[in-house]
């Protein structure tokens, strides 16, 4: 009798189950439908269902087919949703169309969700980038005039990678600028002007070439730095704050050849890191030039917990919990004996390095690096 009762309540269980599904069915095949009128308008695509998924084809586009399906999360405030591909196949479509039709040289264009379209390029020059510039234009007519849907849809955000020109203070191994250039907006497709690009790079250009002997070092505050290769003006970009002056003031300050500045501190916009880095810079030139034209030739790098130099990560913060190795051990080279090192530190390639301890524990408390 009670097996008999358990196998009633279970078939009770198994129809109501088929039965809200047979009703969830109906009431997504509803909503897409709606979603589709609203979108399309009616009459403007054909639609086939299997089970959970509906293939649309659009009048316009009939050798594009899109799926779409209705999500139902019980824990979000946003179920039922609708996911599609839509973005994706249109996207991929389009640029394969264009790169048919139109020569982009080394330039390269993909799509890229959720990005939309990323153009690619390599430069040397702002002037060059003004054709690479000009053949992303050439995509936007392209798209606004076979494909204005794209337009209608909210997916002609255009994102721009440039290689080749290096900004002021951007780190060694970051060798990418990235430029929103298109966006679709309430009052229609918004195109950043090249004028607008050379505005915003060009102030922030870096404009002389990287010393190949300069030795990288990066504290845990803002950005690498190359000593012996950085400006001064290269320093004034590298994600810290001035301590000790304005850059309206300093860059009135004229050098003479080799004469040194004065240190300059700089620390994290974050107030609760302490570490503070002095930089002090020479004209390295023979002719007279301004302080954000002289080169870093000196840093000293103050309650750091740690400290990258060349291609050491160094721990200079002591936990019991970690095994700590002394710095100079860290870069293959012995801590100074004789006094004149004890002062001006020890030779590790084209710079001198000293690093000194805390006075009553473990640890360094401050690093010195000389180009």
């Amino acid at each position: 009798m009670k097996l008999l009762k358990l196998i009633a309540i279970l078939c009770i269980m198994c129809s109501t189950f088929l039965l809200n599904a047979c009703f969830d069915m109906e009431e997504d095949n509803k909503l897409i439908i709606k979603y589709l009128d609203n979108t399309f308008g009616k009459n403007t695509y054909t639609i086939r269902q299997d089970r959970h998924q509906w293939f649309v084809t659009l009048n316009k586009y009939p050798e594009l087919t899109f799926f779409y399906t209705v999500s139902h999360d019980p824990f979000s405030m946003s179920s039922p949703s609708i996911k599609t591909n839509f973005d994706h196949v249109l996207g991929e479509y389009v640029v394969e169309k264009y790169r048919k039709t139109y020569k982009l040289g080394k330039d390269e264009l993909f799509f890229d969700s959720p990005i939309n379209f990323v153009y690619y390029t390599k430069v040397n020059s702002l002037e060059e980038l003004k054709i690479s510039y000009g053949r992303l234009m050439e995509f936007i007519s392209f798209v606004s005039e076979k494909y204005p849907i794209l337009i209608d849809m909210g997916l002609l955000k255009i994102r721009m990678d440039i290689e080749g020109i290096h900004l002021k203070g951007m780190d060694d191994n970051d060798n990418t600028i990235y430029l929103d250039i298109s966006e679709v907006k309430n009052d229609g497709l918004s195109i950043k002007s090249y004028e607008e690009i050379y505005e915003e790079l060009m102030p922030n250009l870096k404009t002389h070439l990287d010393n190949p002997d300069g030795i990288i070092f990066h504290a845990d505050i803002g950005r690498s730095f190359i000593l012996g290769s950085d400006t001064f003006e290269d320093c004034l970009h590298k994600v810290l704050v001035l301590k000790n002056g304005t850059a309206e003031e300093l860059k009135k300050i004229i050098l003479q050849p080799g004469e040194l500045s004065k240190f300059y501190i700089f620390k994290s916009e974050d107030q609760y890191k302490f570490t503070e880095i002095s930089l002090q810079a020479k004209n390295l030139s023979n002719s007279p030039c301004s302080l954000f034209d002289a080169t870093i030739i000196k840093a000293v790098v103050d309650n750091a917990k740690e400290l990258f130099i060349d291609t050491e990560w160094i721990e200079l913060d002591y936990d019991e919990r970690r095994e700590w190795k002394d710095p100079y051990e860290m870069l293959g080279i012995f801590p100074p004996k004789i006094e004149k090192e004890k002062v001006e530190g020890v030779q590790y390639k084209n710079i001198k390095i000293l690093f000194e301890m805390n006075e009553y524990y473990k640890g360094v408390k401050r690093v010195t690096l000389t180009f």
